[in-house]
């Protein structure tokens, strides 16, 4: 099943409860925002949705001051089946505050609406929920919350019930303003092939550090029919959401800067080639740099390649500076050099190394050209070793027309482990909403070496990102 559900905006799902957190639009009283999560292990009612694996996840919300809100959530996913590589959950619902009229001392929050589970590849999976939640803060710095999920059979399965009670605690500042939590939740089982009912429990802390949410938690079930994966483990999730401030909680020194980004795009397309068998991909990442040149990141999307692996993990570092070449040029040129580590879940025999080298460059207002060399160092177990030569343009119409950015890409690249050279190329249109951008592009190569397979077919590809 091809999910390109990318109109909906998306509302935050955490497995404890749906929240959201709002960036004021200003528009008929809408608002929205983002957010983007790496963790160790994708934990769900505490199993593992990854096979104990990594995972990348993401999220994009619209919610108006009335209460209504309405999105998606997206992870990638691994069950060992070899088809399903991500997980998008659609959703919508209404929330507000009541007091039940002065009777309470504290404002209850309340939240009802229906959730929507899709599996790329495996439309069998698929199931739809109902919920309602309610959560205050009695004390100052203490959250209590409960949510109950009713799983309709409308699908192939017969999903059950779930409830699940989560508390949190934030520190006073003279003791770090870390965020102690806490979640019990009961699942009960109505499809005997998914297992007996079970509890699941969580503890664990949290702490803000320069714009991003650092969480570590201890994780277990009362569970035995899940093998491993719902077995008692320790999860470290960093996270960010848009607004943040990169100076937030616990600062870093001087001259340095954080940022995240999060993409959900209808096809992962590397270098041509379909990464995601032909699905789309939640896509993320997380970046420190200095203002003296020096960077460091991680990115990761959810994959699906013909082996086990459900996400890839790129590490990269490196430096950028600025440079008129001692004014020999008229326009400055940026130059970045670096390492790229490209690692894959399940699938180490795949991981590989490349160096890059590129310059960019805006010659004329709105007009962006780059250029950028990949070398495939032979240190693994593959042979990647070849090279790639990637080749972009772009142009920013005036005001009149929308400012709408023509793009173009074309790359070639050189193997040097027996498969076939080959060309892609790419032409398409972006614009920005805001902190948003939406591309639409028409992808293709001239490679035969995947005639088997519509990997490398030309296609039209969207996607929706923003960067914060």
């Amino acid at each position: 099943m091809n999910k390109t559900n990318l109109s909906v905006a998306i509302v935050l799902l955490t497995t404890s409860s749906l929240s959201f957190a709002e960036e004021d639009t200003g528009f008929l009283g809408w608002s929205h925002t983002a957010s983007v999560a790496l963790t160790t292990d994708y934990i769900w009612r505490g199993v593992s949705q990854t096979n104990n694996d990594p995972a990348i996840q993401g999220a994009f919300d619209l919610s108006h001051e009335s209460g209504l809100y309405l999105g998606a959530w997206g992870s990638n996913v691994e069950f060992g089946d070899g088809d399903t590589s991500m997980e998008l959950d659609v959703y919508a619902g209404y929330t507000n505050a009541t007091d039940l009229g002065g009777i309470l001392p504290f404002a209850l929050d309340y939240d009802i609406g229906v959730l929507r589970y899709e599996y790329t590849g495996s439309p069998d999976s698929d199931f739809t929920e109902l919920y309602f939640g309610a959560s205050t803060s009695p004390l100052e710095n203490l959250n209590l919350s409960y949510y109950y999920y009713y799983g309709l059979k409308v699908d192939h399965t017969k999903p059950g019930e779930y409830s699940d009670m989560a508390m949190d605690y934030t520190l006073p500042e003279s003791l770090g303003s870390i965020t102690l939590l806490g979640h019990v939740g009961y699942y009960g089982q109505k499809d005997a092939t998914l297992g007996d009912s079970y509890w699941d429990w969580k503890v664990g802390a949290s702490k803000e550090i320069a714009g991003y949410n650092i969480e570590i938690a201890y994780t277990e079930t009362d569970e035995s029919s899940y093998g491993n994966n719902g077995d008692a483990k320790v999860v470290a999730t960093i996270s960010r959401e848009l607004g943040a401030d990169s100076n937030g909680g616990l600062g870093l020194p001087e001259g340095f800067e954080t940022s995240a980004s999060v993409a959900l795009t209808t096809d992962y397309i590397w270098r041509g080639v379909s990464q995601t068998n032909n699905e789309p991909a939640i896509q993320g990442s997380f970046d420190v740099s200095h203002d003296s040149g020096p960077y460091i990141g991680v990115w990761a999307s959810s994959y699906e390649f013909g082996d086990n692996a459900s996400m890839e993990v790129n590490l990269y570092g490196g430096f950028s500076r600025d440079t008129d070449l001692g004014e020999l040029l008229p326009f400055a040129v940026t130059y970045d050099l670096g390492v790229l580590r490209y690692e894959y879940t399940s699938a180490s025999a795949a991981n590989f190394t490349e160096l890059y080298f590129g310059a960019s460059a805006s010659p004329l207002e709105n007009l962006n050209l780059s250029y950028y060399y990949y070398y495939g160092l032979k240190i693994e177990n593959t042979l990647p070793g070849g090279e790639y030569s990637d080749m972009t343009i772009d142009y920013t119409l005036p005001e009149s027309l929308c400012n709408v950015t023509l793009l173009a890409h074309a790359g070639y690249y050189n193997y040097k482990n027996g498969n076939d050279n080959y060309w892609d190329w790419k032409a398409g249109v972006a614009k920005d909403f805001g902190a948003y951008n939406i591309e639409v592009a028409y992808t293709e190569t001239d490679d035969s070496g995947l005639d088997n397979s519509s990997l490398d077919d030309g296609r039209a590809v969207a996607t929706l990102s923003t960067t914060f």
